[in-house]
């Protein structure tokens, strides 16, 4: 293999179209993970087994290779530390070469890696990060305060800003400190009480390379596995990192990681023992897995979103009160049912439902004679024809979500137009941020960090075009406290207002289906929405 084809490319996230972000991760499988069931179910087909090594009760083997098989990969691929993660495929990747400070952990709370400690210094407005010792790189060098240095610097270049810059920008790089080795001070312009949450949010790919790490180099990072080979669009192979912090792991000798074409060519490789797992499976496919010895499945309850976009700023969305007879037109648990196979759970308008903070008094049932009274007093007696903006690309359950908001609308005399995009086009520059009625997909993010991508004027994926002052005001105000109690007030304000006045419908909060040759030992679920225990590799091992 070329060097081109072997490594990075060195691409920058507005040559690979940081929009694309969602069409890139939730493109994965073409579908949207559906189940049932508790947090973590496990089901499968003769053979299957526990989805946990605690439940299983047997102690890791050490060795083999383990055969992960995902769709969604291309040749502009990545491993770099700062653009990897821009697909789900990439992500399974970078998440085992490299490591963040802080993640969400497969309960959607935030997880510290290699750092130990976020804690502001005296108020929001000045944060100390204490990193952890011990923790060496793929080439042998110690990870430090240097090497996080380095990353917000590169992050938040301003000539070229990287994929987590729009949600770093209260940051005051010029005014990062090295304390000591194993400590940094980091100035904020503006409070940021959110900074932990914000930086473990899964879109932003806050993976830390070693300073002075360039894009084209060789993938060095601080994760379980080191790099072996890469092929973009193809395979990735990966070696243990005999020197990784955690004792004891990862327990196997290799992973691989291999690209394939489309869902169907997955689930034969699983059946057919080409490949060990895979995630991201639609319920169609786990009926048919079942049934076959040797396949396990494990389904995750999560905290992801698929809404409908509303733009507030055009007509006839412009008026909240057809913004809220829109919500009020859907049976959630019919359009489960129908367009989800019911893997979901019920979703009442309001992102983020894993938050501590989440205010789980607001929930909405279908009302078909609010909806008409709303529409009436909006001036549509029965007369009111819109489109709705869907496609594949979101997740194969988006136009059928679509077919059903269009029949359950009927019945308040509203019209619906479904417009089903091309996949190639529904994340271009002129659809889902610029069409008055669309659809979108997030995986779980903690709610001032989902409100930061999408609900304020600064946004970077504003679908809705909110601009709330009010609302606005309340984000700030929330980042400015330390006051676990008061920064509830403030959410709880600004949730009231998402749910009564804002642009997103989410009936639904799809699950997640994984699916692995039961020799496969030490997956678990995840509430997040990514695959595969969030493609926690040091953990698995294989029994035989």
């Amino acid at each position: 293999m070329s060097k081109a084809s072997e490594q990075d490319r060195g691409e920058t996230p507005q040559e690979r179209g940081l929009d694309r972000r969602s069409f890139l991760r939730s493109s994965l499988a073409g579908s949207a993970a559906i189940a049932a069931g508790g947090l973590i179910t496990a089901c499968g087909g003769s053979g299957s087994k526990s989805t946990t090594s605690a439940a299983s009760g047997s102690t890791p083997r050490k060795g083999g290779n383990l055969r992960v098989g995902l769709t969604g990969g291309s040749s502009s691929d990545s491993l770099s530390p700062f653009l990897g993660g821009l697909t789900a495929i990439g992500t399974a990747r970078v998440q085992n070469l490299y490591q963040p400070l802080v993640q969400l952990d497969n309960s959607g709370q935030v997880e510290y890696v290699l750092a130990e400690e976020m804690i502001p210094k005296g108020s929001t407005s000045k944060w100390v990060i204490r990193l952890r010792k011990g923790v060496t790189f793929h080439n042998g060098k110690p990870f430090g305060a240097d090497d996080v240095i380095y990353f917000f610097q590169q992050q938040l270049n301003p000539k070229s800003p990287l994929t987590a810059g729009p949600i770093l920008t209260p940051v005051d790089v010029n005014g990062l400190k090295k304390i000591d080795n194993y400590t940094v001070e980091i100035p904020m312009k503006i409070p940021f009480g959110s900074f932990p949450e914000q930086m473990a949010a899964l879109y932003w790919v806050m993976y830390v390379p070693p300073a002075g790490w360039k894009q084209g180099d060789k993938p060095i990072g601080t994760g379980p596995f080191k790099y072996e080979s890469f092929t973009p669009g193809e395979e990735s192979v990966f070696t243990a990192n005999k020197n990784y912090w955690k004792s004891g792991k990862p327990h196997l000798d290799s992973l691989t990681v291999t690209d394939y074409t489309d869902p169907t060519s997955l689930a034969n490789a699983l059946s057919s023992n080409a490949i060990d797992g895979t995630g991201f499976l639609t319920g169609t496919q786990r009926a048919a897995l079942q049934s076959q010895p040797g396949i396990e499945t494990v389904v995750s309850k999560t905290g992801s979103i698929q809404p409908f976009t509303m733009r507030v700023d055009k007509a006839p969305l412009t008026d909240v009160n057809v913004r809220q007879a829109f919500r009020y037109l859907i049976d959630r648990p019919q359009m489960i049912s129908t367009a989800l196979d019911g893997y979901a759970s019920v979703g009442n308008d309001v992102t983020s439902p894993l938050d501590v903070d989440y205010d789980k008094s607001l929930q909405r049932s279908q009302d078909t004679e609010m909806a008409k009274h709303l529409l009436k007093k909006a001036g549509y007696d029965n007369n009111l024809t819109i489109t709705l903006y869907t496609s594949v690309a979101i997740q194969a359950s988006a136009p059928l979500m679509a077919t059903v908001f269009k029949q359950q609308a009927q019945a308040a005399g509203v019209t619906v137009n479904i417009n089903q995009v091309s996949a190639s086009d529904y994340f271009g520059p002129n659809v889902y941020t610029k069409v008055p009625f669309g659809m979108i997909y997030y995986n779980y993010s903690p709610y001032l960090s989902q409100v930061n991508q999408t609900f304020l004027p600064t946004s970077p994926y504003q679908e809705t075009h909110f601009n709330d002052p009010t609302y606005t005001k309340l984000y700030y105000e929330a980042n400015k406290t330390d006051n676990p109690s008061m920064r509830r007030e403030l959410v709880y304000e600004m949730q009231k207002i998402d749910f009564n006045q804002g642009g997103y419908i989410i009936p639904a909060y799809p699950d997640v289906i994984d699916a692995y040759r039961t020799n496969v030992e030490g997956h678990v679920g995840s509430a997040i929405g990514e695959a595969m225990g969030n493609f926690n590799f040091e953990d698995y091992w294989l029994s035989s």
